[in-house]
């Protein structure tokens, strides 16, 4: 097990050349997602994380969007936390620059066996932007294993995205994300997690019109320091 998370990161390292071919495509895409943030314990259970996030697209030729993120997450009790967040997205548009504001509300059961954490997040989501408004119900699956006397706490997860409130598309699947990744606690104020994602977009037809959006491999980075 003390080998688990460097075979994590190797199949991580291992998208970066697979999607050198797959790109070559319209259906594919390969992007980097970066985040660079603070956690702070505000009270006992409550705590508060803000960062700056950058993603880009084709192929990471260009930036797709960056925004400011913050959320409070309050921990219930050991089987439960709930979590209210927001996010200013700034995407560049043919010279200009479209603003949306999102905000979220999490709500997470957590089941502890033995090592591994078996936890279920469910996520409202709303997104509003050129006087249209976006609302997601986000589900995701996750297993995290914590290795004795490791830094390393190996994860993967399941995340699909679920219209809501849209009388066209309600209740059709936006996406499906597929992570494997792992968290590495580099001292007491730093941490750091390097993951992998594959965003799967159904094919579905609304009002007669085909939507086909490219599925895409992610590689993220995210760094936090702690006080």
């Amino acid at each position: 097990m003390k080998q688990f998370p460097l075979l994590i990161i190797s199949a991580i390292l291992l998208i970066i050349p697979f999607t050198s071919s797959t790109a070559q495509d319209d259906s594919h895409d390969f992007r980097i997602y970066t985040k660079a943030g603070v956690k702070v314990n505000i009270i006992e259970g409550l705590s508060n994380t803000t960062d700056l996030e950058l993603r880009t697209k084709n192929n990471s030729s260009k930036i797709d969007n960056y925004r400011i993120n913050t959320s409070f997450s309050y921990k219930v009790c050991k089987y439960f936390n709930a979590a209210i967040g927001y996010a200013l997205i700034a995407k560049p548009n043919n010279g200009e620059t479209i603003l949306s504001n999102r905000y979220w509300i999490d709500a997470t059961g957590v089941l502890p066996v033995s090592q591994f954490s078996i936890s279920l997040r469910e996520r409202f989501q709303q997104t509003f932007s050129l006087g249209e408004v976006g609302t997601l119900l986000r589900s995701e699956l996750k297993c995290q294993y914590s290795i004795p006397n490791s830094i390393f706490k190996p994860y993967i997860s399941v995340e699909p995205h679920i219209y809501l409130g849209d009388i066209v598309s309600e209740g059709r699947v936006k996406e499906v994300r597929y992570n494997i990744g792992t968290s590495i606690a580099i001292n007491k104020y730093n941490d750091l997690q390097v993951y992998g994602r594959y965003t799967q977009n159904p094919d579905f037809t609304i009002l007669g019109l085909e939507r086909r959006a490219p599925d895409y491999f992610i590689l993220g980075v995210n760094y936090y320091y702690k006080f």
